[in-house]
């Protein structure tokens, strides 16, 4: 197992992550520490870096540095905001970081950075065309892609505190209705946010997103705490606000437990999205939990391995996670069989194609709950596939994959706990999970020796009874008499007799 350290310096602070990799592309986060520091504090006298700001940043990355020496960190990437061009000793200030530290910090410009955001949406979602817009404290991103291929592009050189710096003196309200009103007119400037292709996605990334998908998901009694795909629509940015705008913000520093930005900060932010939804977002917004260093990273280990832009975003995710946290030696061969048994009994689950990802996820984790306890692993399921980053799914798909996955003997369905979900599934959800989770049964039975035994499978249903004829290439007593064992909860779901042979 390889490991890479990545260095981020903001305006606002130094973070470092180390990452576990493979040479076949695949990553993880082992660690991340993230450390405040101001380093353009008190810069706009006279456009430089202060030695006090110098030697805290320094001061910072020798630790971080001890830390990765001790874990023999060889590999390391490391860059700095664009922001940090503006300051007129940025060269003087990197070049003793590097003497002192011996880490090279590169300044992203504009355009890298706008490709890092790029490539952050392509690597975690399953979309062909759209908008990503990033709302930074002193730069803003509108990125215009279609067919996976960047179009249209801007990087606005003010963010949210170079609004408020612009109206001090002013309420809050009224700085929230002049970034509302400067975010617009930048908008009405941009043609090509008019002439957006059909079925275009909208992509919100950075802190001023996340911030509001919490505010969100907290006012609707979201049931999943999960940040990144959670689509903000515009029925629920307006009443957040109308929230926001509504409170003492002006006393108060923070939105408690939603930022670590001050509460005017986030509130700014939420006015220049507003100007988003006004002008050009039709629907909703989807939050991404990546920022532009999950782009970067992504992009150079997939490139070390000469993996061309990713289209199966869903199958890298899950693989990504089997690799780091194996639960079988052949989970491959549960999901071949499950389609291969899914496709066999159309006839009986009559279910549409919105379920196949669905079983895609329950294949590939049908045993993760084993990660918590072999015993009731199948139970165990549930709060690991809710927990695990599974990009190219809705949180739709990964809530019923968790209830397929913990439902695997159909008395362990869990009434009660699909109640909690009701905003989000409904009857039909419920038929489908109770006759998915039979098949994911009978698929791991029918490999529960990991030996690729049975190749093919073949169905005819006789008046009450289903005969599946096995195709196999060895013998394959123990696995038709494991998956026998399901006999009873299939007559329980369909209603019918089972007979494998």
């Amino acid at each position: 197992m390889n490991k890479l350290a990545v260095f981020e310096m903001g305006v606002n602070d130094i973070k470092m992550t180390i990452y576990n990799y493979t040479n076949t592309g695949f990553f993880a986060i082992e660690q991340q520490i993230k450390e405040p520091i101001k380093i353009l504090q008190d810069m706009e006298r006279d456009g430089y870096i202060k030695p006090a700001r110098v030697q805290e940043t320094i001061s910072i990355l020798k630790t971080l540095r001890k830390i990765v020496d001790g874990l023999k960190v060889e590999n390391f990437i490391c860059y700095a905001s664009p922001v940090l061009a503006r300051a007129r000793n940025q060269i003087a200030f990197l070049d003793e970081v590097y003497k002192t530290v011996s880490l090279y910090f590169k300044v992203l410009t504009p355009d890298e950075q706008i490709a890092a955001l790029h490539s952050s949406v392509l690597y975690s979602f399953p979309m062909t065309r759209g908008v990503i817009m990033q709302v930074g404290d002193y730069s803003t991103e509108i990125i215009r892609f279609n067919r996976r291929v960047i179009v249209n592009s801007i990087s606005l050189p003010w963010g949210t505190i170079s609004l408020l710096e612009k109206c001090a003196g002013k309420s809050l309200s009224e700085c929230m209705d002049k970034a509302c009103a400067d975010m617009t007119k930048e908008i009405k400037k941009l043609d090509w946010l008019y002439k957006l292709e059909d079925e275009s996605e909208f992509i919100g990334i950075g802190e001023i997103f996340d911030s509001l998908g919490k505010l969100s998901r907290r006012s609707s009694r979201y049931p999943l705490d999960k940040a990144h795909n959670y689509e903000v629509t515009t029925d629920s940015f307006t009443k957040v606000y109308n929230l926001v705008r509504g409170l003492d913000l002006d006393k108060a520093k923070k939105l408690k437990g939603i930022s670590d930005k001050r509460a005017d900060v986030v509130a700014v932010g939420f006015a220049m999205i507003k100007a988003a939804f006004n002008e050009f977002v039709r629907g909703g917004i989807k939050i991404s939990s990546n920022s532009e260093m999950y782009g970067i990273v992504a992009k150079n280990l997939l490139g070390q391995t000469g993996e061309k832009p990713l289209l199966d975003i869903l199958g890298y995710s899950l693989s990504s996670i089997n690799e780091f946290y194996p639960t079988s030696i052949n989970i491959d061969n549960n999901y071949s069989i499950a389609v291969i048994l899914y496709k066999q009994l159309k006839v009986l689950h009559k279910l549409s194609r919105q379920y196949v990802k669905v079983l895609r996820i329950a294949a590939s984790m049908c045993m993760s709950g084993k990660r918590i306890s072999y015993e009731n692993y199948q139970k165990n399921c549930f709060p690991v596939i809710l927990n695990s980053n599974i990009y190219g799914a809705s949180h739709k798909e990964i809530i019923l994959a968790a209830f397929v996955a913990a439902s695997q003997n159909v008395d362990d369905f869990s009434l009660n706990e699909w109640v909690r979900y009701n905003d989000i599934v409904n009857d039909e959800d419920l038929d489908a999970v109770k006759k998915l989770a039979i098949i994911i049964k009978m698929a791991t039975m029918l490999n529960i020796t990991n030996a690729n035994v049975v190749k093919d499978i073949q169905c005819d249903v006789l008046g009450d009874t289903v005969i599946l004829k096995t195709e196999v290439e060895k013998d394959a007593t123990l696995e038709i008499s494991q998956a026998m064992s399901v006999a009873g909860d299939f007559r329980k779901v369909f209603g019918k007799n089972l007979q494998i042979l």
